[in-house]
């Protein structure tokens, strides 16, 4: 009795989600007007949309490489370099006329708002530490009233030649090439800002419109490639939003070939993709490379919901005409009904793929995975929502709701299947390709390269990165890795002798012996440079026995010493008397031979590395210009001294000749804290930065003092962690996607097997794009990263669409001859969904960034190769295995 009334009380599933339907479209003005609500709102938002591409914003906040930036730079005080290149090619930059273009140039740029016009750095502001008559001078390198005679040309050239500080930092060896570093105020965090876009367009602008003879001017650095990133940028959405929408639209008509059909599933794209970027704007969240691209991929991937609906509605309804609203109202709620559930599993699949990338690290890609979600959950709402309400308040047509099926489709089904047929006789040579196709791609995973080279985002004839390789090739090179070196003790200065020394034999090694250092700058060379200066008349065997008060005592001012310290007061000329430490060891007319000497190898055209290092020995040797003594004070018997702490009292007294000015590279002039290295390198990936990084560690490890602190910062840092990151998200993403879509299968056909089967083809699918990424030299970076996580959650809908058709038509056969029934109709609604969905992905191949080409290119070979996987292994393993699941 009881069981009787429970199935008399039983409501058939189909049956109450279309009363659900109707009562959910039976007020379709409702449903419009609050779409529209929703979608002003988000346009409105969209105003304060702004693009960021730095590369700093990348990796999360609590990264440990972007906390010791941040530490360095509270430390050492914020600034962002601009690196101006300067190229002549047939004269010196030792030229009057040029300087004074090049100085003409610096004051217009130091007008530019947010640049520290008193801490730009030049051939112009370059100080040069000597002697004269016997005096410490500190004057400029080239004098304000530089005329260009022989003798002023002369006397600038030896200044460059008598020390190696200016060599590849402010000109180049050739002396036909000058670097100009331009300061802007603000930090790398905020690098991209309006404000630092703005000065870097100003900037530009003014090297554009500089002439001069004989100049070609370069530009890099931080901003510069932001800047750049963001031209990329919107020319990617200028460009390629408008050609996406013309795909579509051709896809549209030749599938509907009626105004309906092209504007209803254009129109839910297009509400989902400003829902998307306005609730972006809502979140402050700026568009980086990747989230640029988001219109496309929505564009491209959404269309399906509107599609599925709308050709439900044409197509299901071809028999019978529409006379009365209430028939057309119920005619729309039964192709909902019917076409609800796949396309509800395809969204759900969709949805998946894009929320795999939210479990990363890596800042644009956690964006990207979050807004995408919201998109694809947009566009399948707005489309279930607002078609078939338009579609009821239009009303029924004036004729047959639908024409029939091309019989042009007929021919094409008949030709894909037979095909397909052909194939799936040959079994074993389907498995035999399948297991080549692992093996080439094992191999070519071997082969993969981990990096995100930010030069390689353009193509390489663009400014930016033709500016980046001359800055290599001539002057240290724009990539950095900042070294801070500190002591804890509260009462000690970490500018000690030993520190010291260690600095200066890691420089030395990494001059010599690392590749691709290009210039190391520390407080060090001016510490020796001083010491040189200071005992240029003193013994090449030593001091006498001097208290170190005397050297204190006798270091008076002798003017404003600028430098790369990032000094900020008006340099002058100044002379300071010498106090004499020990009498010269030798005599004045063999000290004038070896001056004869070195004035002669240094002028002469041959190579001259033997004779350089034998004039450098001479040098010393005799204390030529106190080349004895251009080193760090580490031998208290040769300063005259007992105890390491009185040397420490001489290099105090050192700092306080800098008058400060040693601040960009020492917390303070007296007892620092803090000491700072910037390593330039000329590197041109992150294989070549990993050796330098491992290079500066270990021998830190091993060479420094053990009470001193490293802490290591710049931006080949920050790349490194961002590659680290990168393959991080790669399994992260790849591992949830495929278990989420195991998990969809084998709950959809409650089998674990069915989900292992219907995984099977998306492993394929992504191994073979990870072994032509390797053969291809395609680098795993920040944009193909996702594509493991885009095909697994694009690409499962044509496993699931198969095996619903194979359960189908097997059922339907009675398990006989059913293989032909799957591949009809099956077969070409995958190959066009692989075309018009790889179309959207091909028209990234005309990106600007080179890494979103390869992603458009790689996202192409995912979507074939999952098609192909499901229409031919799958039905191989299918008829091989014969699983439970299908016959249930």
């Amino acid at each position: 009795m009881w069981g009787r009334r429970m199935r008399c009380m039983k409501i058939p599933r189909q049956l109450t989600r279309r009363r659900l339907l109707e009562r959910f479209y039976a007020h379709p003005w409702v449903l419009v007007a609050v779409l529209s609500a929703l979608t002003l709102f988000f346009a409105v938002q969209l105003r304060t949309l702004r693009l960021d591409n730095n590369n700093f914003r990348f990796i999360p906040k609590e990264n440990s490489v972007r906390i010791a930036d941040q530490r360095i730079d509270s430390t050492f005080g914020s600034q962002v370099p601009v690196l101006i290149g300067i190229k002549r090619e047939y004269t010196s930059v030792v030229d009057p006329v040029f300087l004074a273009d090049v100085r003409s140039l610096i004051e217009r740029i130091s007008a530019v708002p947010l640049v520290r016009a008193e801490s730009t750095l030049s051939l112009l502001s370059a100080e040069y530490l000597g002697l004269r008559a016997g005096n410490i001078i500190s004057e400029r390198v080239v004098p304000d009233e530089f005329s260009g005679s022989a003798e002023e040309v002369q006397g600038v050239y030896r200044k460059l030649r008598d020390w190696d500080f200016y060599e590849r930092s402010l000109v180049s060896r050739d002396l036909r090439s000058m670097q100009i570093v331009v300061f802007l105020d603000t930090s790398n965090e905020e690098s991209s800002s309006p404000e630092a876009m703005a000065a870097c367009r100003a900037i530009i602008r003014i090297l554009g419109a500089w002439k001069s003879r004989d100049a070609q001017t370069f530009v890099t650095g931080v901003t510069v490639f932001n800047e750049m990133g963001n031209e990329a940028s919107t020319h990617d959405l200028t460009l390629l939003v408008p050609l996406v929408v013309l795909i579509i639209i051709v896809a549209l008509f030749v599938s509907f070939r009626r105004l309906a059909g092209i504007f209803l599933p254009l129109l839910t794209v297009v509400i989902s993709t400003v829902w998307a970027l306005g609730a972006m704007a809502l979140c402050a969240i700026p568009l980086s490379i990747l989230s640029a691209i988001l219109p496309v991929i929505l564009i491209a991937v959404g269309s399906a919901y509107g599609i599925h609906i709308v050709s439900a509605y044409f197509y299901g309804a071809s028999s019978r005409i529409c006379s009365t609203r209430q028939e057309h109202r119920a005619r729309i709620v039964e192709a909902v009904d019917k076409i609800i559930q796949p396309v509800f599993l395809s969204a759900l699949t969709t949805f998946v793929g894009f929320v795999s990338f939210c479990f990363t690290s890596v800042v644009p890609i956690f964006e990207f995975g979050v807004f995408a979600s919201v998109g694809v959950a947009s566009a399948f709402a707005v489309a279930l929502m607002l078609i078939p309400s338009l579609l009821i308040i239009r009303g029924p047509e004036s004729r047959v709701c639908a024409h029939a099926p091309d019989a042009g489709h007929e021919h094409m089904d008949t030709a894909i299947t037979g095909t397909l047929m052909v194939i799936a006789h040959h079994y074993r040579t389907v498995l035999f390709v399948a297991f080549l196709a692992v093996v080439f791609s094992l191999v070519g995973m071997s082969r993969l390269v981990i990096d995100n080279v930010l030069t390689e985002y353009f193509e390489p004839e663009v400014t930016v990165v033709q500016s980046d390789r001359f800055m290599q090739q001539h002057f240290g090179g724009s990539r950095s890795l900042t070294v801070l070196v500190s002591t804890p003790a509260r009462d000690g200065s970490v500018a000690r002798p030993d520190v010291l020394k260690a600095m200066d034999d890691l420089t030395e090694f990494l001059q010599t012996r690392v590749e691709h250092v290009g210039k190391v700058i520390s407080l060090v060379p001016l510490i020796k440079r001083i010491n040189q200066v200071y005992n240029a008349d003193a013994s090449a065997r030593g001091l006498e026995a001097q208290s170190a008060d005397v050297v204190r005592g006798g270091t008076d001012d002798f003017g404003v010493f600028k430098t790369f310290t990032g000094g900020h007061e008006e340099p002058a000329r100044a002379e300071t008397s010498r106090t004499s430490l020990a009498a010269p060891g030798s005599s004045y007319d063999f000290r004038q031979a070896v001056g004869m000497l070195v004035s002669a190898v240094r002028d002469s055209d041959f190579d001259r590395s033997d004779a350089q290092q034998l004039v450098q020995a001479l040098e010393k040797a005799v204390n030529y210009d106190g080349r004895a003594y251009y080193e760090i004070p580490c031998d208290p018997k040769k300063y005259g001294v007992k105890t390491s702490e009185e040397l420490q009292e001489i290099i105090s007294g050192y700092l306080l000749l800098l008058s400060g000015k040693g601040l960009g590279l020492v917390d303070r002039a007296v007892d620092p804290r803090a000491l700072k290295m910037n390593i330039q390198l000329g590197t041109k990936g992150q294989q070549d930065s990993y050796g330098v990084i491992e290079a500066v560690k270990k021998f830190i490890r091993e060479n420094f003092p053990q009470d001193v602190h490293a802490e290591f910062g710049g931006s080949v840092l920050v790349e490194q962690s961002l590659n680290d990151l990168v393959v991080q998200s790669q399994l992260i993403s790849l591992v949830f996607s495929l278990c989420v879509v195991f998990i969809i299968i084998a709950v959809h056909y409650r089998s674990l097997f069915a989900g292992i089967i219907g995984t099977l083809p998306l492993g394929v699918s992504v191994l073979v794009n990870f072994g032509v990424m390797g053969f291809f030299g395609i680098k795993l970076n920040i944009c193909t990263t996702m594509v493991a996580g885009f095909s697994s959650g694009i690409g499962v809908d044509y496993t699931i669409h198969y095996l619903a058709a194979y359960r189908r038509a097997w059922k339907e056969c009675g398990g006989k001859d059913f293989l032909t029934q799957t591949f009809y109709g099956s077969g070409r609604a995958i190959l066009f969904n692989v075309l018009s969905v790889g179309s959207g992905f091909a028209v990234l191949m005309l990106s600007k960034f080179n890494v979103l080409a390869d992603f458009g290119l790689l996202m192409v070979l995912a979507m074939l190769t999952s098609s192909v996987a499901s229409l031919t292994l799958l039905p191989t393993l299918l008829n091989v295995v014969k699983p439970r699941f299908i016959t249930r």
